[in-house]
């Protein structure tokens, strides 16, 4: 039995009951895409670029001009008498004052704005990367929902075939009982094995409610009712090429963006410790008075111009704590790096064994277990219809019918897991992720 028709197996009555309805299907690149357009947290790590973005803005903006006025001359007491012969013997507080209109900028002699602008453009280089390994993070959610909710959907169709099957079951020992092949206890029996399929049925439908709830909330949907039942995709063939590990961890350190991101801090951290290091030399500014004096009489020029040049001595203060802070974050970074690769190799590795074990797991199943642990029931049915076996012969060939589904579902929900791993391990998000 091929993997692709063992997977149309498993979900046959939810497609049958969707195709028959009309309604539309739901697939995983598509609910990947939703997500990436509705969910929240996607809408806000987009947002943190735009925050980048704006920190360049203010990084490249020069400092504003600083304007001063200076009321001088302003006599206290009494005032020195104007004119020759004095004219004015007292001319008042402000009969002498001297007025000054001054402009000062600070002259960027040591490129900090460039300084600054390249550490802005790293930041947003990093932020970037960071974004997209939270997307990725969003997408691996929303991909591991999506097989939750269709393991949960083939179990309750399960649920659903098993219970259809066992009323059946039941009607025919209500008819051997009716007929005295069969006692009234092996009827109660019968009764009461059947509502524990009822049961089942019950419990599977609400553990797909539940599946169906968390992949809504990841699709920002309101409630679960606004999402459409799940496609199925077919798995790989059984015969593909199995994975390798060393070739997947170096597509992994070459394509996650967490791995990118991590190589980017160390820039971003150099780049910080060069904008330090400028930050560390005296601002220049240049400024530019105007003198407008009423005192005329003491000597003065009625207007003048005068020109200054300030900058403070680096004495105490030369951006220490800045600089050596850089200086860890470069040495923080580095770590953070080696210790990324570790973990990387790691997860790689894992998502592979765990990606193999399973497809060998399947093998298993599709190799004859599902067709026999079927025929097996089939026989039992129509004997005990029949009358060739007993009760308890038919209940123990369903019970290793139900089983051998129940495990083979989740041994396809563990391959197809395996794969969604991988795919996050790897850093692949390119199935709808972009």
């Amino acid at each position: 039995m091929s993997r692709v028709v063992s997977m149309t197996i498993a979900l046959c009555v939810a497609r049958v009951a969707l195709a028959q309805n009309g309604s539309p299907l739901l697939s995983m690149d598509q609910a990947v895409a939703i997500a990436l357009t509705r969910n929240h947290d996607a809408i806000a790590a987009r947002l943190d670029i735009d925050t980048a973005q704006l920190d360049r803005v203010q990084a490249g903006l020069y400092p504003n001009p600083i304007f001063s006025y200076t009321l001088g001359n302003v006599v206290l007491g009494p005032a020195n008498p104007q004119g020759t012969p004095p004219t004015v013997i007292d001319p008042g507080a402000f009969g002498q004052t001297v007025h000054s209109l001054g402009l000062s900028e600070v002259i960027d002699v040591w490129a900090k704005r460039n300084a600054r602008l390249r550490a802005a453009d790293r930041s947003i280089e990093h932020k970037r990367l960071q974004v997209q390994d939270a997307l990725r993070e969003i997408v691996f959610a929303v991909r591991s929902a999506f097989a939750d909710v269709l393991r949960e959907q083939s179990e309750y169709s399960l649920a659903k075939e098993t219970r259809a099957r066992y009323d059946e079951t039941v009607r025919l020992s209500r008819a051997r009982f009716a007929a005295g092949d069969i006692s009234e206890a092996e009827l109660k029996k019968v009764e009461l094995e059947g509502l524990r399929y009822q049961n089942g049925e019950i419990d599977a439908e609400m553990e797909l409610d539940l599946a169906r709830q968390k992949l809504a909330a990841l699709l920002s949907l309101g409630e679960a009712a606004q999402l459409p039942m799940l496609e199925a995709e077919a798995l790989p063939d059984a015969k593909r090429t199995p994975y390798v590990v060393a070739k997947l961890i170096d597509q992994a350190l070459a394509d996650r963006p967490d791995v990118q991101a991590a190589r980017v801090a160390k820039l971003l951290s150099e780049s910080t410790l060069a904008q330090a290091r400028r930050e560390a030399f005296p601002d220049i500014s240049l400024g530019l008075t105007f003198t407008h004096s009423e005192f005329t009489v003491s000597g003065d020029n009625p207007n003048s111009l005068a020109l200054s040049l300030s900058l403070p001595i680096p004495t105490f203060d030369r951006n220490q704590a800045n600089i050596g802070r850089a200086q860890v974050d470069i040495r923080r970074a580095e770590n953070d790096a080696k210790r990324l690769v570790i973990v990387v190799q790691h997860e790689v590795a894992d998502a592979a064994r765990k990606a193999l074990r399973s497809d060998r797991l399947l093998d298993a199943f599709e190799g004859g277990m599902l067709d026999r642990a079927d025929s097996s029931l089939r026989v039992a049915e129509k004997s005990y219809k029949a009358g060739a076996v007993s009760l308890l012969e038919l209940l123990e060939a369903q019970r290793t019918y139900l089983e051998t589904r129940a495990q083979y579902l989740h041994a396809l929900h563990d391959y197809r897991q395996a794969v969604i791993d991988v795919l996050h391990a790897v850093g692949a998000v390119d199935r709808g992720a972009k």
